[in-house]
């Protein structure tokens, strides 16, 4: 084995350290409101992101483009889908934090004495998750198409950004209705505050 292929994988581990040390150390605190989350979402336009990760869309680029201008546009979409998922990704993090911060005071509660609102919280928290790590493997894949460049390799098929929205174990999930259903869950719980909360939520989540 050559010291490039055990380098790398030690190398990639201690940067993604250091990232979530940076990232931990720029956190206001441990707890999140509702007016901490609203405020720092980042706006996801939804057509534009069906249309990214659309696979006829993609099929039909492929069809129509030759091969120059097809790599040159699936580089371009490359980057658009990693700052697509990072923006979803931030805004689920801030979410799952107001969750947990929420369900602190449900820690001696079993499922059975919670209420509706505190059993949608329960569900987000799981939601949001889940979520995070189907993000960061998304990230990660694209951060890595990205370093290398995949779309200028001669002979290579490029990747397929429209692929990745399929996940799961039998790529049973949908990636974007998965977060979709997460935006509503949200908004639904945000209500509880009010409509300029809810409102805020599915305008900008």
């Amino acid at each position: 084995m050559s010291l490039f292929a055990v380098w790398v994988p030690i190398i990639t581990f201690i940067v993604i350290g250091l990232y979530l040390v940076v990232q931990r150390q720029f956190r206001l605190h441990d707890d999140r409101t509702i007016d901490e989350v609203t405020v720092f979402l980042r706006r996801v336009d939804w057509d534009e992101a069906q249309n990214l990760f659309d696979p006829a869309s993609e099929r039909y680029s492929r069809l129509v483009q030759s091969d120059y201008h097809f790599r040159r546009t699936m580089r371009v979409r490359i980057h658009a889908a990693r700052e697509f998922v990072w923006r979803m990704y931030h805004n689920v993090r801030l979410v799952h934090e107001w969750a947990n911060t929420e369900l602190r005071d449900l820690l001696d509660k079993s499922i059975d004495d919670c209420s509706d609102r505190e059993k949608l919280i329960m569900a987000l928290a799981e939601q949001a998750s889940y979520f995070r790590a189907l993000a960061l493997m998304r990230l990660f894949e694209l951060t890595m198409w990205t370093a290398f460049r995949v779309e200028r390799w001669p002979f290579m098929y490029i990747p397929s950004v429209a692929a990745m929205r399929k996940c799961g174990q039998q790529n049973e999930l949908d990636f974007l209705e998965l977060y979709d259903q997460l935006k509503n869950a949200a908004a639904g719980l945000a209500l509880n505050y009010g409509k300029d909360f809810y409102d805020e939520m599915l305008a900008l989540f």
